[in-house]
């Protein structure tokens, strides 16, 4: 598997989601059956305290049987959330910073995917 990096953008109040593809070194879809998956965000990487976190656990991340699919969504009413100053440029953002993880069922964490995420305010 590959470490991509991936910036993302969100709207604060607005229904995010996501598929990821997740595949081997020969490019075959991982059957994602037996893994878990979890996505934390923070403001920035020495922050002990999270944003927001999606995981298998609460059904904010499904994996996609043997195709190698991973769908997140974060509800509308969780970015609502999220803070944005909105006294601060045109169109107001904040940045943070995210990672997503998967763990096979013989514990093997491997971290998928990693980046900035801009959240741009709701008016």
């Amino acid at each position: 598997m590959l470490l991509n990096r991936n910036d993302l953008e969100m709207q604060q109040g607005a229904t995010f989601q996501l598929q990821l593809l997740v595949q081997d070194a020969n490019t075959n879809p991982i059957n994602m059956t037996t893994y878990s998956a979890l996505m934390l965000i923070k403001t920035d990487y020495a922050n002990a305290t999270l944003t927001e976190s999606l995981s298998t656990a609460n059904s904010e991340i499904v994996t996609g049987s043997n195709t190698g699919i991973l769908n997140l969504t974060l509800s509308a009413a969780r970015t609502a959330n999220v803070f944005v100053d909105l006294t601060k440029g045109f169109p107001p953002k904040s940045n943070y910073v995210y990672d997503v993880a998967i763990t096979s069922n013989t514990g093997l964490v491997t971290k998928i995917m990693y980046g900035n995420i801009t959240f741009y305010g709701q008016v």
